[in-house]
């Protein structure tokens, strides 16, 4: 798969909300300054994902507490350039966006809620988004059941299955916006929120693309949630070619994770045996040879990983 070219993106960030569910935490600091990690935040994680999928231009629609998210980036850190757009009191996504799509008129947007965070391949949804025939590509998730399934067979419980995907999408807040619907957001509206607005009429007119993927995706609601987030954040680091986590290190034992995108590269240079658990690609070492899922092999050089999919493996020292 080729890599877009992003050189006429500009990501946003929608970072108004109050986060309510979150208090205390959100009384002194706004959701998207929530951390996931020590000195990592959720907003971190989202311009991780801008940056490395090449976007370097990135608008903050803030509102609440806003002026805590200028402190911490400014006009420019780690290679992306900010702009500031700040509601005084509350106005609603659809003003959010009409305010931005008045400053960004010819280019095409990645716009996100500010309170997700999420492993798709980026540049496989802007790929996506870029080649399809609709104004907007929507990501959608499986929704999962708030509750248990109860199994019946007739009157009898047989078992129960806890809080399975079910076979609906939800809308998981990230979109790619062309500046051939810029106009529908200016329609006269009786609601403040897309959702209710901008996106049924989209999709009306057959403009919105579904975009799916098999990916951790996580809406950072409430503390529950976001001890989920830092549950999966134990032990990891983002890369720039997706990501390592240490499952657990006994000082001889461990036993280690990595996450490796369609069409990047992996330097792995420890470890005694490598298990693959998914994906395809290439691991040139002292003896070049094809991988599939359930390929193991003892890593005995340096040892880098050339994915044709995504890649999951298991890196493992004893």
């Amino acid at each position: 798969m080729p890599l877009p070219d992003v050189s006429k993106i500009i990501g946003a960030i929608l970072a108004g909300g109050y986060g309510k569910r979150l208090k205390p935490i959100t009384d002194e600091i706004p959701k998207v300054l929530v951390e996931i990690k020590d000195n990592y935040t959720i907003m971190d994680r989202q311009l991780w994902d801008f940056k490395n999928a090449g976007v370097d231009e990135v608008y903050v629609l803030s509102g609440h507490l806003g002026e805590k998210i200028e402190n911490r980036y400014g006009e420019k850190k780690n290679g992306i350039t900010f702009h500031y757009m700040k509601e005084e009191k509350p106005m609603g996504t659809l003003y959010s966006i009409k305010s931005l799509l008045s400053e960004v008129r010819d280019d095409d947007i990645i716009l996100r809620n500010g309170d997700t965070v999420t492993d798709i391949n980026f540049d496989a949804f802007i790929s996506f988004a870029i080649e399809s025939q609709c104004g907007m590509s929507m990501l959608v998730t499986k929704m999962r059941s708030p509750y248990g399934i109860v199994n019946l067979l007739g009157d009898v419980v047989m078992n129960f299955t806890e809080k399975p995907l079910l076979d609906h999408y939800i809308n998981s807040g990230l979109y790619y916006i062309k500046p051939s619907i810029r106009d529908i957001f200016f329609k006269n509206y009786n609601s403040k929120d897309i959702e209710t607005t901008v996106f049924p009429e989209l999709a009306k007119k057959k403009e919105i693309a579904a975009y799916r993927e098999d990916a951790l995706w996580i809406g950072v609601d409430s503390e529950k949630e976001l001890e989920q987030v830092r549950s999966e954040y134990k032990g990891r680091d983002d890369m720039p070619y997706g990501f390592h986590r240490t499952i657990y290190d006994h000082g001889q034992s461990s036993l280690e994770e990595y996450l490796i995108r369609a069409n990047k590269e992996a330097v792995i240079d420890r470890g005694k045996v490598i298990r693959f658990i998914s994906g395809t690609g290439r691991a040139d070492s002292e003896n070049n040879r094809d991988y599939s899922p359930g390929k193991v092999m003892e890593r005995k050089d340096v040892v880098k990983i050339q994915t044709y999919t995504d890649t999951r493996l298991e890196l493992l020292s004893y």
